[in-house]
């Protein structure tokens, strides 16, 4: 059953908020995953219709949120296409890179299997998210950047609008992908001189 309230607070670096729903119920926790329209920024005052649901902490929580007035959001419309362009193109290169004799073939075939990977992972703790289910780490995400998979994780970041708002999540996964890619740099060198 919908309900509707206000946002009474909302932390954007954080990603949470709370609804005033005025009523004898406590302030209703949301996550950002739950908002249905990205395309609008929540804000405290807003007015919100939801479904209340039971997380797994035991406690209420605001699902499947509407902001008044907010456009409906169309599938993709609210993707970010240039990071996943640029995971791609990366991806070309490094598999480029490795049929041309330039890196090693092993490269190249993990780039490309674990971009794979790392994009259905992505999808899978996206869709875990929303269920409020047991989650993929960020340690295990950012593990698979560091093994050669970051390309199909900044592809899946903004094609599935998951983890790309998060900055502490950004600064660790671009310093991943510094060290991903400076090994294989390093690697060339070495196996050059």
């Amino acid at each position: 059953m919908k309900k509707a309230g206000r946002i009474k607070s909302w932390k954007a670096d954080n990603g949470y908020g709370f609804i005033d729903v005025h009523a004898d119920v406590k302030d209703v926790f949301f996550h950002v995953t739950a908002v249905q329209t990205r395309s609008v920024q929540p804000k405290p005052g807003d007015r919100v219709s939801f479904e209340l649901v039971k997380g797994k902490d035991g406690r209420m929580q605001a699902l499947n949120i509407a902001i008044v007035g907010a456009p409906k959001s169309t599938a993709g419309a609210d993707a970010n296409w240039l990071p996943a362009l640029i995971g791609l193109v990366a991806l070309a290169v490094m598999v480029g890179g490795a049929l041309g004799g330039f890196l090693p073939r092993q490269v190249g075939i993990v780039s490309l299997l674990a971009s794979i990977l790392a994009f259905l992972a992505y999808k899978v703790d996206k869709t875990r998210a929303s269920r409020n289910t047991w989650r993929i780490s960020e340690a295990t995400l950012h593990l698979f950047a560091l093994c050669g998979d970051w390309p199909g994780a900044l592809a899946a970041q903004y094609l599935l609008r998951h983890k790309n708002r998060k900055q502490e999540f950004h600064v660790t996964f671009w310093s991943t992908v510094a060290l991903n890619s400076g090994a294989i740099v390093l690697w060339r060198t070495l196996a050059s001189a």
